[in-house]
């Protein structure tokens, strides 16, 4: 590869970077505005659980369609479209009359937060297949997604405080906006990677995305695992402020501690995932540390809570790479249906991400903490097992085939396809 790709691919991955905190931003954000939406809106505690759910509707249901879309239209122009959806709303919520205003707004955010994610996948993937895929993966959908969940989670705490929480959700929203326009703007695709700019949905094709065994096995292993992890990443801030008097601005601290923990997480499980090349080892004991940590949050002791929230940050994000490398990497899925396979994997995930902040709103006010935390202890290590039948390491590469994208002249200006030219 010569030195213009590579440099390229880390260019193309700095835009991405932007979109994944934009996409965490607008999704986490709303957990700092519980407490002046409440009062505003006069939303119960299981309301509040069900906005983060709402946001996995919307997330949820698109992540397929997503892929599908950008095997149709493109990568670029798909990546674009998530990411002003998402934005919009954003701006949307901050203008809402009402909590039924609010949730139809969160769902259209979590439709562009979807679109982007599974296309994102795919975008890096195509750019970094067989060059440190785990570790730029690791960056994106780990170490970005901790800093804008973050921000998201602490800094619009004080964004919220400083100029309202309506203020506060137009000017996430912005921020996607301004992200979408420099993709628009700079972001390009590898010429040499066949399919990227448009192309023909292939029976085959969509067969290989759809169908494919590990798919299946790995994506059903991550149901309760992601449920449990947006759950706690949402709520614990909530719980240390009801159960052991933090405020809020405590909270949402354990609540950044939470996100940031996944940074060196996220790095560390790309970089050990490159090099080990044991997916299913690197997913499965991280998925299984995680539930016993969830069980241990309602000891009631505020040290060990600090402590566990930062190992639940840690341990989702150091596997998470690895998971997000499955289509790629275990599967061989083709380039152009990469976004789909992942689509298929991250609708799985939704639906724990969907299901247990509702289980979670439900049962805390009737059962107490002590049973919801339990309960998502329960459903994380019982969908994490799940991926003991998965495939441990790559599936072989296929003969002729071209899994890198590949520098077409000495000066680097083949690094753009087709569609970027237009």
């Amino acid at each position: 590869m010569s030195e213009d790709v590579y440099t390229a691919r880390w260019r193309m991955l700095a835009l991405l970077v932007a979109g994944y905190v934009g996409l965490t931003l607008n999704w986490f954000n709303i957990a700092s505005a519980f407490t002046p939406l409440s009062e505003d809106l006069g939303a119960s505690f299981s309301q509040l659980a069900f906005l983060i759910a709402l946001f996995l509707i919307g997330y949820g249901v698109v992540h397929v369609p997503a892929g599908l879309l950008a095997t149709r239209l493109g990568l670029k122009r798909t990546l674009v479209l998530g990411i002003v959806l998402e934005g919009v709303g954003g701006v949307l919520s901050g203008v809402a009359v009402e909590y039924t205003d609010l949730a139809v707004y969160r769902v259209l955010a979590g439709i562009g937060g979807s679109i982007f994610l599974s296309v994102s996948v795919s975008a890096v993937s195509v750019w970094f297949r067989n060059h440190e895929i785990n570790f730029a993966l690791g960056i994106t959908g780990g170490a970005a997604f901790s800093i804008g969940a973050a921000l998201g989670l602490y800094g619009c705490v004080a964004l919220t405080d400083a100029v309202g929480w309506r203020t506060m959700l137009i000017l996430c929203g912005a921020v996607n906006l301004v992200v979408a326009a420099a993709v628009a703007a700079w972001f390009a695709t590898p010429v040499d990677v066949a399919g990227l700019a448009g192309a023909e949905i292939t029976r085959a094709g969509l067969a290989k995305a759809l169908w494919d065994r590990q798919l299946w096995i790995y994506g059903a292993a991550m149901v309760g695992v992601y449920g449990a992890y947006i759950t706690a990443s949402q709520l614990i801030g909530e719980y240390a402020i009801d159960e052991l008097g933090f405020t809020s601005g405590q909270g949402g601290l354990l609540g950044a501690v939470f996100a940031l923990a996944g940074i060196p997480g996220s790095l560390l499980g790309g970089y050990v995932a490159d090099r080990l090349k044991n997916y299913r080892l690197i997913m499965v004991v991280p998925f299984l540390a995680m539930s016993a940590a969830l069980f241990l949050v309602p000891v009631r002791s505020a040290p060990l809570l600090w402590f566990l929230s930062a190992l639940i940050g840690f341990v989702f994000l150091f596997s998470f790479p690895a998971w997000l490398c499955v289509p790629a990497e275990i599967s061989r899925v083709d380039a152009e249906h990469i976004g789909t396979a992942i689509g298929l994997m991250l609708t799985f995930a939704a639906i724990g991400g969907f299901a247990l902040p509702i289980a979670f709103g439900k049962i805390v006010p009737t059962a107490g903490y002590g049973a919801g935390w339990a309960t998502l202890g329960a459903l994380s290590a019982l969908t994490a097992l799940i991926g003991l039948f998965g495939r441990k390491g790559p599936a072989p590469v296929a003969a002729g085939a071209s899994s890198a994208p590949r520098p077409t002249s000495p000066t680097g200006s083949g690094t753009a396809g087709a569609e970027d030219q237009k």
